[in-house]
């Protein structure tokens, strides 16, 4: 078994990467969303779905840039 090779720090291994990750993830993914909804005039008066999608999309894009190869690091840990 690994834990009684390794320890219980083994669960551990690579989670600060994934944490030192973390960080510029959500700024990025918090500073495209303000960015778009200042630039697309979205104030959540009413329901736009392609402003809502667009903006969606671009965040979400703008986090995984930072934390995926944040993730395959820990993963090869």
């Amino acid at each position: 078994m690994l834990h009684q090779e390794e320890g219980i720090i083994r669960f551990w291994k690579g989670a600060n990467v994934v944490a030192s990750g973390c960080i510029p993830a959500h700024g990025a993914q918090f500073v495209v969303y303000e960015i778009l909804k200042n630039k697309l005039n979205y104030n959540n008066d009413q329901y736009e779905m392609l402003s809502t999608l667009g903006i969606g999309a671009a965040t979400t894009w703008a986090h995984d840039f930072f934390i995926s190869p944040s993730d395959i690091i820990k993963q090869r840990l």
